[in-house]
């Protein structure tokens, strides 16, 4: 894909942005061993780095909900952004300037079917949040529930897609024709980027989220997800109950002494293991002010709010998260370099040397710092940078695992300051590796191998018969080509002979098992004597192995 001339503005207004805010200030080549200490390693900050990281925002925000939305995905990224950018970014996340409410309006009554007066008995004309994509106003249903209801703003889906393409053409040209672009997997994270907004763009969607995890996280009593009125939601208008709380990100120093928090972030800890390591669907946008807590008969709970934003991964892709979360918090930096590069993909210059050296060294500095300073999202941010400096291209969704990390170490550490994740994820383990286990082990991930039984069950007669018949006639040929026919023969009479052992050994426990309540002490005997000759079918196996490798090897001589 090539650059567009009716889209030369956009690129222009890009171009214009970044060289003028971002280039001086963005982290793109830390060494590792400045990535967790990099403020401390490039020395203090510019004076006016302040004013240039809140133009930057107001600039994002002038441009649109899409640039907007971009803005949010950089203030989750420490390993490239700075801090004070971050700051200016995330106040992105729900202070916009709200569309008219004649807007809102119109839409609700487009999309449900009828006059806002018939379907509530109240609704509030000024937002309580106004985000990039939509606006939430408070309302009172007929029955007199209490609700929120979300609308999208007016035009908006054709807007992010135009600004998408473009994103998605200056990606591409940037990765073609730039190392740091292919470092950075530009391309990758705008595809990333692309399905999330177009999902956020759908409320049905964030319905049937909300559902999913409700349903997913049933065995966390402690963590709630409001309920969806499905019959007053619809593409561009979402009706969800009214959940009263405190924003985690504006709970008080004073809050935090007169309530204990501190199991809360254990929960949703748990809670995000979970939807990650054994659903493989979680809820990517935990950032705080999309998490409340309250008080429910005298016990304090989370909230967890907005599911448009979710990410997906492969059973698979489950297990090596699971092995790199558990090597991060056990030092073990070789074994998180190996889960990463099973999760990615190999570039030519890669050099596993230098990646496990360099992994290890950031690994084992998170477990020189106290706990108050351990930020595992910050971490794997700081894996997948050093992942694309040497030829490592990690996966988009890593991308989005580092992200949800990141925020929820932001959210345990309001609730608790001395909270210590690695602590728990340990802690967890067990009982993560035992819903992992009974998932696999679920008779429904059998069918598919029944059936594959199944149908072997049905050739294997008419199979057979050709085969005896091409016997017979004399017509029966192996296409193979033997260098060594004398060992090739003496290798298939070792394996025929082995395969009749194992048959009888198996006959003979089949045997045992059926004369068990009849002839006991037979029965026994029969496993004794298949106990006896199964082991003596293995060493004698072994020893046979052993035997044909030193003869190989003196022959290779």
């Amino acid at each position: 894909m090539s650059l567009k001339t009716k889209h030369i503005g956009a690129y222009r207004d890009l171009l214009v942005l970044f060289t003028r805010y971002g280039r001086k200030d963005f982290k793109l080549n830390l060494k590792p061993e400045e990535m967790l200490f990099a403020e401390e390693a490039e020395g203090p900050p510019e004076p006016d780095v302040k004013q240039r990281a809140e133009a930057f925002a107001k600039s994002l925000k002038d441009m649109g909900p899409t640039y907007v939305k971009f803005g949010q995905l950089l203030s989750t990224r420490p390993d490239i952004v700075p801090q004070e950018y971050i700051v200016a970014l995330e106040s992105l996340q729900d202070n916009l300037e709200p569309f008219s409410f004649a807007d809102v309006e119109r839409t609700v009554e487009e999309e449900l079917g009828a006059k806002i007066s018939k379907i509530f008995e109240t609704f509030e004309s000024t937002p309580v949040a106004a985000a990039s994509l939509g606006q939430a106003h408070r309302a009172v249903l007929r029955d007199g529930r209490e609700v929120i209801v979300k609308v999208q703003r007016p035009d908006v889906r054709e807007q992010v897609r135009k600004d998408l393409d473009v994103f998605k053409e200056i990606a591409d040209t940037l990765e073609t024709h730039t190392d740091l672009g292919r470092r950075l997997n530009l391309v990758g994270s705008i595809d990333q980027a692309r399905m999330a907004m177009l999902a956020e763009l759908n409320y049905l969607q964030e319905a049937r989220n909300t559902e999913i995890l409700r349903k997913n996280l049933e065995e966390f009593p402690q963590l709630y997800i409001p309920v969806v009125l499905h019959d007053l939601s619809s593409q561009r208008v979402l009706t969800t109950e009214l959940v009263k709380g405190k924003k985690v990100s504006k709970l008080t120093p004073l809050a935090l002494i007169e309530n204990d928090y501190a199991e809360l972030a254990g929960v949703i800890t748990r809670a995000y293991l979970k939807q990650i390591c054994v659903d493989g669907f979680w809820h990517s946008d935990p950032h705080p002010g999309n998490v409340f807590v309250r008080e429910m008969d005298g016990k304090a709970e989370i909230v967890l709010l907005d599911f448009g934003m979710v990410a997906r991964i492969s059973h698979e892709f489950q297990d090596e998260v699971i092995k790199l979360l558990l090597a991060i918090s056990s030092n073990r930096g070789a074994e998180v370099a190996d889960a990463c590069v099973r999760m990615s993909q190999l570039e030519e210059n890669f050099d596993a040397i230098r990646f496990v050296r360099e992994i290890s060294v950031i690994v084992a500095a998170v477990h020189d710092v106290g706990a108050n300073d351990i930020n595992v999202g910050q971490l794997i941010f700081n894996v997948i940078s050093i992942a694309n400096n040497n030829g490592v291209r990690a996966p988009s969704e890593l991308t989005m695992l580092a992200k949800t990390m990141l925020h929820l170490d932001a959210i345990t550490k309001r609730l608790d300051p001395d909270y210590d994740p690695q602590k728990v994820i340990r802690d967890y383990a067990e009982q993560l590796m035992t819903q992992k286990l009974a998932q696999k082990f679920s008779p429904r991930n059998f069918y598919p191998a029944l059936l594959d039984l199944n149908q072997l069950a049905l050739d294997f007669p008419h199979r057979a018969r050709e085969i005896i018949d091409l016997t017979a006639g004399g017509r029966l040929t192996f296409g193979i080509k033997l260098t060594q026919a004398e060992e090739f023969l003496g290798g298939i009479h070792k394996v025929a002979n082995r395969i009749t052992v194992g048959v009888v050994i198996a006959a003979i426990v089949i045997a045992s098992a059926l004369m068990m309540d009849i002839q006991p002490l037979l029965a026994g005997i029969g496993y004794v004597v298949s106990g006896i000759i199964g082991l003596y079918l293995v060493i004698s196996t072994l020893m046979h192995d052993r035997r044909d490798q030193e003869k190989a090897k003196l022959k290779g001589r």
